[in-house]
Protein backbone atom coordinates (compact mmCIF):
# COMPACT_ATOMS: atom_id res chain seq x y z
CA UNK A 1 0.00 0.00 0.00
CA UNK A 2 1.36 3.67 -0.50
CA UNK A 3 1.95 6.19 2.19
CA UNK A 4 -1.11 8.35 2.60
CA UNK A 5 -2.81 9.95 4.96
CA UNK A 6 -6.66 10.11 5.26
CA UNK A 7 -7.06 13.01 3.35
CA UNK A 8 -10.59 11.98 2.74
CA UNK A 9 -11.81 11.26 6.08
CA UNK A 10 -10.53 14.81 6.97
CA UNK A 11 -12.39 16.35 4.41
CA UNK A 12 -16.03 14.12 4.51
CA UNK A 13 -16.28 13.74 8.15
CA UNK A 14 -14.61 16.98 10.24
CA UNK A 15 -11.39 18.51 9.52
CA UNK A 16 -11.95 21.16 6.60
CA UNK A 17 -11.52 25.08 5.78
CA UNK A 18 -10.70 28.18 3.85
CA UNK A 19 -8.14 30.94 4.49
CA UNK A 20 -9.18 34.04 2.66
CA UNK A 21 -6.64 36.12 0.79
CA UNK A 22 -7.18 38.48 -1.20
CA UNK A 23 -5.27 36.49 -4.04
CA UNK A 24 -6.52 34.05 -5.92
CA UNK A 25 -5.15 30.80 -6.27
CA UNK A 26 -4.28 29.51 -9.75
CA UNK A 27 -2.94 26.06 -9.28
CA UNK A 28 -0.84 23.88 -6.40
CA UNK A 29 1.59 25.96 -4.57
CA UNK A 30 4.81 24.03 -2.75
CA UNK A 31 3.87 21.82 -0.13
CA UNK A 32 6.14 20.67 2.91
CA UNK A 33 6.11 16.92 2.29
CA UNK A 34 8.25 13.87 3.88
CA UNK A 35 7.97 10.16 3.99
CA UNK A 36 5.68 9.16 6.91
CA UNK A 37 7.60 6.88 9.38
CA UNK A 38 6.32 3.67 9.72
CA UNK A 39 4.66 4.15 13.51
CA UNK A 40 2.97 7.67 11.70
CA UNK A 41 1.81 5.35 8.82
CA UNK A 42 0.14 2.94 11.37
CA UNK A 43 -1.13 6.02 12.88
CA UNK A 44 -2.66 7.71 10.33
CA UNK A 45 -4.07 4.16 8.81
CA UNK A 46 -5.59 3.40 12.77
CA UNK A 47 -7.34 7.17 11.96
CA UNK A 48 -8.87 6.31 9.10
CA UNK A 49 -9.81 3.12 10.27
CA UNK A 50 -11.55 4.72 13.14
CA UNK A 51 -13.49 7.85 11.18
CA UNK A 52 -14.81 5.22 9.07
CA UNK A 53 -16.43 2.61 11.75
CA UNK A 54 -17.38 6.11 13.63
CA UNK A 55 -19.30 7.81 10.64
CA UNK A 56 -20.91 4.67 10.11
CA UNK A 57 -21.77 4.34 13.37
CA UNK A 58 -23.37 7.51 13.54
CA UNK A 59 -24.69 7.96 10.29
CA UNK A 60 -27.58 5.21 11.70
CA UNK A 61 -28.58 7.45 14.16
CA UNK A 62 -28.63 10.37 11.85
CA UNK A 63 -30.24 8.88 9.19
CA UNK A 64 -31.82 11.99 7.13
CA UNK A 65 -30.20 14.31 8.70
CA UNK A 66 -26.73 16.26 8.03
CA UNK A 67 -23.71 15.31 9.87
CA UNK A 68 -20.69 16.51 10.37
CA UNK A 69 -18.00 15.77 12.99
CA UNK A 70 -14.25 15.56 12.95
CA UNK A 71 -12.59 12.00 13.96
CA UNK A 72 -9.29 13.48 14.29
CA UNK A 73 -10.56 15.37 17.18
CA UNK A 74 -11.92 11.94 19.18
CA UNK A 75 -9.29 9.90 18.70
CA UNK A 76 -7.02 12.73 20.17
CA UNK A 77 -9.25 13.18 23.21
CA UNK A 78 -9.88 9.60 23.58
CA UNK A 79 -6.10 8.58 22.80
CA UNK A 80 -5.01 11.43 26.18
CA UNK A 81 -7.88 9.41 27.82
CA UNK A 82 -6.15 6.32 27.34
CA UNK A 83 -3.19 7.00 29.12
CA UNK A 84 -4.97 6.84 32.42
CA UNK A 85 -5.41 3.26 32.24
CA UNK A 86 -3.41 -0.12 32.16
CA UNK A 87 -4.72 -3.76 31.34
CA UNK A 88 -7.89 -4.72 30.20
CA UNK A 89 -9.23 -1.29 30.25
CA UNK A 90 -5.96 0.09 27.77
CA UNK A 91 -6.85 -2.70 25.64
CA UNK A 92 -10.44 -1.60 25.13
CA UNK A 93 -9.01 1.76 24.12
CA UNK A 94 -6.47 0.52 22.05
CA UNK A 95 -9.01 -1.55 20.02
CA UNK A 96 -11.70 1.02 19.76
CA UNK A 97 -9.03 3.60 18.57
CA UNK A 98 -7.45 0.74 15.73
CA UNK A 99 -3.57 1.00 17.51
CA UNK A 100 -4.15 -2.35 18.60
CA UNK A 101 -0.71 -2.93 17.13
CA UNK A 102 1.51 -0.12 18.89
CA UNK A 103 2.77 -0.31 22.40
CA UNK A 104 1.32 3.06 24.20
CA UNK A 105 4.54 4.85 23.79
CA UNK A 106 4.71 4.09 20.61
CA UNK A 107 0.67 5.05 20.04
CA UNK A 108 1.89 8.45 21.68
CA UNK A 109 4.90 9.65 19.83
CA UNK A 110 2.83 8.30 16.20
CA UNK A 111 0.07 11.00 17.33
CA UNK A 112 2.69 13.31 18.20
CA UNK A 113 4.62 13.10 14.81
CA UNK A 114 1.61 12.80 12.66
CA UNK A 115 0.02 16.14 14.39
CA UNK A 116 3.28 17.78 13.54
CA UNK A 117 3.56 16.88 9.88
CA UNK A 118 -0.13 17.91 9.09
CA UNK A 119 0.43 21.01 11.09
CA UNK A 120 3.10 21.96 8.87
CA UNK A 121 2.54 20.39 5.62
CA UNK A 122 0.99 23.18 3.59
CA UNK A 123 1.89 27.15 4.54
CA UNK A 124 -1.34 28.61 2.58
CA UNK A 125 -3.33 26.08 4.81
CA UNK A 126 -4.98 27.31 8.51
CA UNK A 127 -4.78 24.47 10.47
CA UNK A 128 -4.37 24.31 14.01
CA UNK A 129 -4.93 21.47 16.81
CA UNK A 130 -4.67 21.47 20.55
CA UNK A 131 -5.47 19.84 23.69
CA UNK A 132 -6.30 20.60 27.40
CA UNK A 133 -6.92 18.90 30.70
CA UNK A 134 -8.73 20.33 33.52
CA UNK A 135 -8.87 18.49 37.10
CA UNK A 136 -10.43 18.92 40.30
CA UNK A 137 -8.56 21.27 42.02
CA UNK A 138 -8.30 19.54 45.51
CA UNK A 139 -7.12 16.26 43.88
CA UNK A 140 -3.75 15.20 42.36
CA UNK A 141 -2.82 13.69 38.65
CA UNK A 142 -0.14 11.28 38.78
CA UNK A 143 3.32 12.93 37.32
CA UNK A 144 3.43 10.59 34.21
CA UNK A 145 0.29 11.25 32.81
CA UNK A 146 0.93 14.62 32.77
CA UNK A 147 4.28 14.09 31.25
CA UNK A 148 2.57 11.85 28.66
CA UNK A 149 -0.23 14.67 28.52
CA UNK A 150 2.39 17.74 28.04
CA UNK A 151 5.11 15.74 25.77
CA UNK A 152 2.92 13.86 22.90
CA UNK A 153 -0.31 15.89 23.19
CA UNK A 154 0.95 19.39 23.79
CA UNK A 155 -1.90 19.35 26.23
CA UNK A 156 -2.48 22.42 28.87
CA UNK A 157 -3.06 21.23 31.86
CA UNK A 158 -4.56 23.24 34.98
CA UNK A 159 -7.02 22.96 38.49
CA UNK A 160 -10.65 23.64 38.29
CA UNK A 161 -13.15 24.31 40.73
CA UNK A 162 -15.25 22.12 39.53
CA UNK A 163 -18.02 23.49 42.22
CA UNK A 164 -17.85 27.05 40.61
CA UNK A 165 -20.61 27.60 38.08
CA UNK A 166 -18.21 29.99 36.29
CA UNK A 167 -15.76 26.80 35.52
CA UNK A 168 -17.59 25.80 32.87
CA UNK A 169 -16.96 29.74 30.69
CA UNK A 170 -13.27 28.55 31.43
CA UNK A 171 -13.52 25.31 29.36
CA UNK A 172 -15.80 27.40 26.77
CA UNK A 173 -14.22 30.25 26.19
CA UNK A 174 -10.42 27.74 25.26
CA UNK A 175 -12.37 26.08 23.13
CA UNK A 176 -13.79 29.32 21.55
CA UNK A 177 -10.52 30.91 21.19
CA UNK A 178 -8.75 27.59 19.76
CA UNK A 179 -11.37 27.35 16.93
CA UNK A 180 -11.46 30.92 15.88
CA UNK A 181 -14.90 31.10 17.55
CA UNK A 182 -16.77 28.58 15.73
CA UNK A 183 -17.39 26.48 18.15
CA UNK A 184 -18.92 28.51 21.53
CA UNK A 185 -20.89 27.26 24.43
CA UNK A 186 -20.38 24.20 24.10
CA UNK A 187 -20.41 22.57 27.87
CA UNK A 188 -23.44 23.44 29.13
CA UNK A 189 -22.99 22.56 32.91
CA UNK A 190 -20.37 21.17 35.19
CA UNK A 191 -21.64 18.24 37.50
CA UNK A 192 -20.47 18.41 41.28
CA UNK A 193 -18.83 15.41 40.86
CA UNK A 194 -16.72 15.88 38.12
CA UNK A 195 -12.74 15.09 38.09
CA UNK A 196 -11.63 15.61 34.78
CA UNK A 197 -11.84 17.11 31.25
CA UNK A 198 -9.85 16.41 28.77
CA UNK A 199 -10.36 18.41 25.59
CA UNK A 200 -9.42 18.88 21.75
CA UNK A 201 -10.17 21.87 19.48
CA UNK A 202 -9.45 21.62 15.89
CA UNK A 203 -9.48 24.48 12.81
CA UNK A 204 -8.91 24.07 9.81
CA UNK A 205 -8.94 26.99 6.91
CA UNK A 206 -8.17 26.81 3.04
CA UNK A 207 -8.50 28.29 0.06
CA UNK A 208 -9.58 25.79 -3.00
CA UNK A 209 -6.96 25.15 -5.22
CA UNK A 210 -9.36 26.54 -7.86
CA UNK A 211 -11.19 29.04 -6.87
CA UNK A 212 -14.88 29.06 -8.09
CA UNK A 213 -15.89 32.51 -9.21
CA UNK A 214 -18.78 34.12 -7.86
CA UNK A 215 -20.11 35.50 -10.33
CA UNK A 216 -20.81 32.51 -11.47
CA UNK A 217 -22.96 31.58 -8.28
CA UNK A 218 -26.28 31.05 -9.46
CA UNK A 219 -29.59 29.54 -7.98
CA UNK A 220 -30.46 25.95 -8.80
CA UNK A 221 -32.20 23.16 -7.95
CA UNK A 222 -30.83 20.68 -5.67
CA UNK A 223 -32.84 17.21 -4.59
CA UNK A 224 -32.65 16.13 -1.32
CA UNK A 225 -34.51 13.03 -2.15
CA UNK A 226 -36.40 11.05 -5.07
CA UNK A 227 -39.29 13.87 -6.01
CA UNK A 228 -38.36 16.88 -3.89
CA UNK A 229 -36.32 19.86 -4.57
CA UNK A 230 -35.15 23.36 -3.28
CA UNK A 231 -33.48 26.09 -4.64
CA UNK A 232 -29.69 26.78 -3.74
CA UNK A 233 -26.55 28.60 -4.22
CA UNK A 234 -24.96 26.25 -6.93
CA UNK A 235 -21.39 27.56 -7.33
CA UNK A 236 -19.72 26.67 -10.57
CA UNK A 237 -16.09 27.60 -12.01
CA UNK A 238 -17.17 28.23 -15.42
CA UNK A 239 -14.07 26.68 -17.03
CA UNK A 240 -12.42 22.90 -16.73
CA UNK A 241 -10.12 22.42 -14.14
CA UNK A 242 -7.94 19.23 -13.32
CA UNK A 243 -9.05 17.27 -10.72
CA UNK A 244 -8.75 13.58 -9.53
CA UNK A 245 -11.37 11.31 -10.41
CA UNK A 246 -12.66 8.14 -10.60
CA UNK A 247 -15.70 6.71 -11.43
CA UNK A 248 -18.25 3.49 -12.21
CA UNK A 249 -21.86 2.98 -13.08
CA UNK A 250 -22.91 3.20 -10.09
CA UNK A 251 -20.96 5.82 -8.07
CA UNK A 252 -18.13 8.30 -8.31
CA UNK A 253 -15.40 10.08 -6.09
CA UNK A 254 -13.25 13.28 -6.97
CA UNK A 255 -11.28 14.79 -4.50
CA UNK A 256 -11.24 18.92 -4.91
CA UNK A 257 -7.81 20.29 -3.77
CA UNK A 258 -7.03 22.94 -1.49
CA UNK A 259 -3.74 24.94 -2.00
CA UNK A 260 -0.82 22.37 -3.00
CA UNK A 261 -3.25 19.57 -3.22
CA UNK A 262 -1.78 17.60 -0.02
CA UNK A 263 -5.59 18.58 1.54
CA UNK A 264 -8.32 18.18 -0.38
CA UNK A 265 -12.17 17.75 0.04
CA UNK A 266 -12.92 13.89 -1.28
CA UNK A 267 -16.91 13.95 -2.57
CA UNK A 268 -18.35 10.40 -3.23
CA UNK A 269 -21.45 10.47 -4.85
CA UNK A 270 -24.17 8.37 -6.34
CA UNK A 271 -26.57 9.01 -9.30
CA UNK A 272 -29.60 8.51 -6.61
CA UNK A 273 -28.20 10.42 -4.16
CA UNK A 274 -28.87 7.49 -2.04
CA UNK A 275 -26.23 8.34 0.91
CA UNK A 276 -26.83 5.14 2.89
CA UNK A 277 -25.60 3.01 0.15
CA UNK A 278 -22.71 5.66 -0.25
CA UNK A 279 -21.38 4.87 2.94
CA UNK A 280 -21.64 0.94 2.89
CA UNK A 281 -19.45 1.84 -0.03
CA UNK A 282 -17.15 3.88 2.46
CA UNK A 283 -14.51 1.11 3.61
CA UNK A 284 -10.67 0.86 3.69
CA UNK A 285 -10.27 -1.29 0.95
CA UNK A 286 -12.49 1.63 -1.00
CA UNK A 287 -10.60 4.08 -0.34
CA UNK A 288 -6.94 2.59 -1.09
CA UNK A 289 -8.59 1.59 -4.45
CA UNK A 290 -10.11 5.09 -5.20
CA UNK A 291 -6.71 6.56 -4.62
CA UNK A 292 -4.61 4.31 -6.27
CA UNK A 293 -6.56 4.42 -9.16
CA UNK A 294 -7.72 8.24 -9.46
CA UNK A 295 -7.22 9.90 -12.86
CA UNK A 296 -6.88 13.26 -13.90
CA UNK A 297 -9.54 14.47 -15.59
CA UNK A 298 -10.70 18.00 -16.83
CA UNK A 299 -14.19 18.54 -15.20
CA UNK A 300 -15.93 21.86 -15.00
CA UNK A 301 -17.17 21.57 -11.45
CA UNK A 302 -20.66 22.64 -10.31
CA UNK A 303 -21.55 22.35 -6.12
CA UNK A 304 -23.64 23.63 -3.71
CA UNK A 305 -22.69 26.48 -0.96
CA UNK A 306 -23.42 25.45 2.34
CA UNK A 307 -23.05 25.88 5.74
CA UNK A 308 -23.82 23.75 9.37
CA UNK A 309 -23.06 22.52 12.33
CA UNK A 310 -23.66 19.55 14.32
CA UNK A 311 -23.77 18.64 18.03
CA UNK A 312 -23.58 15.41 19.97
CA UNK A 313 -24.31 16.05 23.28
CA UNK A 314 -23.07 12.62 24.24
CA UNK A 315 -21.39 10.08 22.37
CA UNK A 316 -21.49 7.54 24.42
CA UNK A 317 -23.66 4.75 23.05
CA UNK A 318 -21.75 4.97 19.87
CA UNK A 319 -18.23 4.26 21.76
CA UNK A 320 -20.12 1.69 23.69
CA UNK A 321 -21.37 -0.13 20.49
CA UNK A 322 -17.43 0.28 19.11
CA UNK A 323 -16.54 -1.77 21.85
CA UNK A 324 -15.44 0.79 24.91
CA UNK A 325 -17.98 -0.81 27.58
CA UNK A 326 -15.39 -0.30 31.04
CA UNK A 327 -14.73 2.98 30.91
CA UNK A 328 -18.70 4.31 30.77
CA UNK A 329 -19.41 2.15 33.73
CA UNK A 330 -18.05 3.00 37.54
CA UNK A 331 -15.47 0.11 37.59
CA UNK A 332 -12.74 0.38 40.01
CA UNK A 333 -10.42 -0.79 37.04
CA UNK A 334 -11.03 2.31 35.42
CA UNK A 335 -8.38 5.23 35.07
CA UNK A 336 -5.57 3.71 38.15
CA UNK A 337 -3.06 5.56 36.09
CA UNK A 338 -4.86 9.17 36.73
CA UNK A 339 -4.55 10.27 40.10
CA UNK A 340 -2.27 9.71 43.02
CA UNK A 341 -5.26 10.32 46.00
CA UNK A 342 -7.40 7.42 46.15
CA UNK A 343 -10.86 8.35 44.67
CA UNK A 344 -14.13 6.51 44.54
CA UNK A 345 -14.83 4.46 41.37
CA UNK A 346 -14.12 6.52 38.23
CA UNK A 347 -16.30 6.65 34.96
CA UNK A 348 -16.42 8.39 31.76
CA UNK A 349 -20.17 10.15 31.59
CA UNK A 350 -20.14 12.37 28.71
CA UNK A 351 -17.94 12.86 25.32
CA UNK A 352 -19.51 15.77 24.00
CA UNK A 353 -18.87 16.53 20.15
CA UNK A 354 -19.76 19.70 17.95
CA UNK A 355 -18.22 20.64 14.84
CA UNK A 356 -19.13 23.31 12.01
CA UNK A 357 -18.63 23.75 8.11
CA UNK A 358 -18.87 26.60 5.91
CA UNK A 359 -18.14 26.07 2.25
CA UNK A 360 -17.90 29.16 -0.22
CA UNK A 361 -16.68 30.27 -3.55
CA UNK A 362 -13.37 30.69 -1.75
CA UNK A 363 -12.66 27.64 -0.28
CA UNK A 364 -13.56 25.51 2.89
CA UNK A 365 -13.72 26.76 6.85
CA UNK A 366 -14.53 23.95 9.64
CA UNK A 367 -14.14 23.32 13.32
CA UNK A 368 -14.55 20.79 15.84
CA UNK A 369 -14.09 20.26 19.32
CA UNK A 370 -14.55 16.98 21.57
CA UNK A 371 -14.97 16.64 25.16
CA UNK A 372 -14.10 13.73 27.01
CA UNK A 373 -15.35 14.33 30.92
CA UNK A 374 -15.20 11.83 33.84
CA UNK A 375 -16.93 11.77 37.11
CA UNK A 376 -17.02 10.18 40.46
CA UNK A 377 -18.94 7.94 42.02
CA UNK A 378 -20.01 10.05 44.79
CA UNK A 379 -19.80 13.45 45.06
CA UNK A 380 -17.68 15.31 48.08
CA UNK A 381 -18.62 19.10 49.22
CA UNK A 382 -15.01 20.79 48.73
CA UNK A 383 -13.23 20.81 51.73
CA UNK A 384 -13.25 25.07 52.34
CA UNK A 385 -16.19 27.12 52.24
CA UNK A 386 -18.54 27.13 49.62
CA UNK A 387 -22.12 28.75 48.73
CA UNK A 388 -25.51 26.94 48.59
CA UNK A 389 -28.43 28.42 47.53
CA UNK A 390 -31.59 26.94 48.61
CA UNK A 391 -33.25 28.81 45.48
CA UNK A 392 -36.01 26.77 44.90
CA UNK A 393 -38.94 24.64 46.56
CA UNK A 394 -37.58 21.89 49.11
CA UNK A 395 -39.17 19.58 51.57
CA UNK A 396 -38.28 19.87 55.36
CA UNK A 397 -38.90 17.81 58.84
CA UNK A 398 -37.71 18.24 62.43
CA UNK A 399 -36.37 15.42 64.10
CA UNK A 400 -35.07 14.15 67.30
CA UNK A 401 -31.03 12.45 66.80
CA UNK A 402 -31.36 9.41 69.38
CA UNK A 403 -34.68 8.03 68.59
CA UNK A 404 -35.06 9.31 64.94
CA UNK A 405 -38.17 10.20 65.29
CA UNK A 406 -39.81 12.90 63.29
CA UNK A 407 -41.27 15.59 65.06
CA UNK A 408 -42.70 17.86 61.88
CA UNK A 409 -42.68 17.31 58.02
CA UNK A 410 -43.50 20.29 55.33
CA UNK A 411 -42.36 21.48 52.22
CA UNK A 412 -42.02 24.82 51.18
CA UNK A 413 -42.98 25.56 47.41
CA UNK A 414 -43.07 29.39 47.72
CA UNK A 415 -41.85 32.27 51.01
CA UNK A 416 -44.45 34.48 50.26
Amino acid sequence: MKSYIPLLIFALIGVWSCVPKEDVLVGPVTANIRELAVQEQQLSDANTKFALKLFEQIVQRNPDNNLFISPYSVHQALSMTMNGNQGSVLEEFKALLEVEDLGLEEANQAAKDLTAFLLGLDPQVNLAIANAIWYKQEYQVQPPFKQTARDYYKAEIAPLDMWDPNSVNIINNWIAQQTHNLIRDMLDHIPSNAVMYLVNAIYFKADWTYNFPKANTKKEKFYPKPGQEVMVDMMSLGEPATFNFYQTSDYGYIEIPYSSGQFSMGILYGYDGNTEELTKRLTMDNLVLWREQVREWNVILKMPKFKFSHKIPNMADDLIALGLVTPFGFHSDNFTKLFSNPTDELKISRVIHEALIEVDEKGTEAAAATIVEVIERVSFPPSGPFTLVLDKPFVFFIQEKHSGAILFMGKLENPL
